[in-house]
């Protein structure tokens, strides 16, 4: 009698390591995201490094090649995080979503760059009347990001509370 207590014990036990495995690596591959998406934004070697390194050399044409290579690892980053299986996981769907939009939302504001730093090459060619429109120009395009900025802070908040959801349910 005591044997087949002792399998349903094990089977139990296994069916639990199994699960919280699958937890570990879900959580493991998401704290992946957070430092490739770290090493994007501001990575020494990065994109977001070397579009401020052309930036400092008033190189628009580097610094615009830099900003469809910080888009492309964001597509990257968000195509991996859409793979992810967050089935059977306890508010794994809802912690995933909100990794998602918030990395969209990073990736529209670091993109919006491409019309500041295009706005600042016409800039370059223009002289009087048209170098003042062209200042307007840059300021409304500064109003904008502001916007975009605030999407990301809204979107943050949202992950951090999802994130608090997610470690409370799996005991992190």
């Amino acid at each position: 009698m005591r044997f087949p207590t002792c399998v349903t014990v094990f089977l139990l036990l296994a069916l639990g390591s199994c699960k919280s495995s699958k937890v570990a690596d879900f959580k493991k591959s998401l704290d992946q995201s957070e430092r490739r998406a770290f090493e994007i934004v501001v990575g020494k070697e990065g994109p977001g490094e070397k579009k401020l390194q052309c930036l400092e050399k008033e190189d628009y044409k580097g610094a615009l090649k830099a900003v469809k290579q910080q888009s492309l690892e964001f597509d990257k980053l968000i195509s991996h995080i859409r793979k992810l299986s967050a089935d059977g996981i306890p508010k794994g769907k809802p912690l995933k979503t909100a990794y998602l939009e918030y990395y969209e939302s990073l990736k529209e504001l670091h993109a919006f760059d491409r019309k500041e730093i295009e706005q600042q090459e016409v800039l370059q060619t223009l002289k009087d009347n048209e170098l003042k429109n062209g200042h307007n120009t840059l300021i409304v395009l500064a109003r904008e990001k502001k916007k975009l900025f605030a999407a990301v802070y809204e979107k943050e908040a949202l992950l951090h509370t999802a994130a608090e959801d997610f470690k409370t349910s799996n005991g992190f």
